[in-house]
């Protein structure tokens, strides 16, 4: 699967499109463009949309912000999907502030990812 970076962005920013669904469920909610954060040790999603199919809350927890705030997010289970590549019961955590899903290292460390900034695509490779 290859896509196109977010040229909204200065400098483009590498974005891939997900679905999002209650674990076991197969009623998938997307296209939801999500922004590639390698950075990021979690996937975020904003509550907002994580109530609109109703993803089981698991538990209260706090995220550290780059600049070493600490925001208190809940944390909820997805299965998540991105192209034909599907991963279960997806930790996540719902941000009351955010509008933009970024999609952490716990679950791009488990794709075989590469960023091709020149032509500003993204590729998910073995989908």
């Amino acid at each position: 699967m290859i896509q196109a970076y977010d040229s909204e962005y200065l400098p483009p920013m590498p974005m891939v499109d997900i679905w999002l669904a209650v674990p076991d469920s197969g009623d998938w909610h997307g296209p939801l463009s999500a922004i590639v954060d390698t950075g990021a040790d979690f996937t975020i999603v904003p509550q907002s949309v994580l109530r609109l199919f109703n993803a089981p809350y698991l538990k209260r927890a706090v995220l550290k912000t780059p600049w070493s705030q600490k925001q208190p997010v809940g944390l909820y289970e997805v299965d998540l999907r991105i192209g034909k590549l599907v991963f279960p019961g997806i930790d996540v955590a719902g941000d009351r502030a955010s509008t933009q899903i970024l999609l952490g290292r716990n679950v791009l460390n488990r794709l075989d990812l590469r960023l091709e900034g020149p032509r500003l695509r993204t590729h998910i490779l073995g989908e």
